[in-house]
This record gives C-alpha cells, sequence and structure tokens, in this order.
C-alpha cells in the first residue's frame, strides 16, 4: 500500500514540476508584437529588440545596486548597443521594403502643409 501511495506523490509531483513545459507553447504570442500583418521576421526582430532593451536596462540596474564595475558594465553595454543597432537596422531594413516606415512621414508632412 505505501509504494501505491510513494507512485501516486511522485506522479503528481513530476506532472506539477513537467506541465510549465507543456502549458508554455501558448504563452509565445504574449510576447509578440501586436501587428499580425508584420512578416514573422519583423516579430523575431522586434522581440530580439526589446530583449536587448531590458538586458541594458538590467545592466544598469545592477552596476547602480554594485554587482557590476565600471569596466564590465562598459563592456557589457557595449556589446548589447552594438546587438541592438544592427537588430534596429535590420528593422528599418525589412520595414523599408514593405513601404509602412514612409506613411507615417508623408502622414506627417501632410499636416504640417495644410
Amino acid at each position: 500500500m505505501a509504494v501505491v501511495i510513494s507512485l501516486g506523490i511522485a506522479v503528481v509531483v513530476v506532472a506539477f514540476v513537467a506541465a510549465p513545459f507543456f502549458l508554455l507553447t501558448g504563452r509565445a504570442s504574449e510576447f509578440a508584437p501586436k501587428n499580425p500583418d508584420a512578416p514573422e521576421a519583423l516579430q523575431d526582430l522586434l522581440a530580439e529588440k526589446e530583449t536587448l532593451y531590458a538586458a541594458i536596462q538590467e545592466l544598469d540596474f545592477d552596476f547602480k545596486s554594485g554587482k557590476l564595475s565600471a569596466e564590465d558594465h562598459q563592456d557589457l553595454r557595449g556589446r548589447h548597443e552594438a546587438q541592438a543597432a544592427a537588430v534596429l537596422k535590420r528593422i528599418d531594413e525589412m520595414q523599408g521594403k514593405s513601404g509602412e516606415a514612409e506613411r507615417p512621414r508623408s502622414a506627417r508632412r501632410e499636416r504640417r502643409k495644410g
């Protein structure tokens, strides 16, 4: 009888620990950009941009709290900024191809004129 109870508890514990891995698949869309018309590659780049921005903010927080030295902070921040610049350049290129970046500018020009 004790073996059956032990096996039952083990199954419940394994199910509890493994559940997030199986339930996490639907949550990936929460962090995706809200524009469903954008190509998947653009959505990936936008998500990567947000991740890099968060990493830079966390580096700044760690530096202010004393967890990082000034040299480490500058080195890591420089790396993240270079990655973010490359991602932003790719985003601009993709948006330029689709014409999304030009529409707001022309709308602003028309508002200034009239």
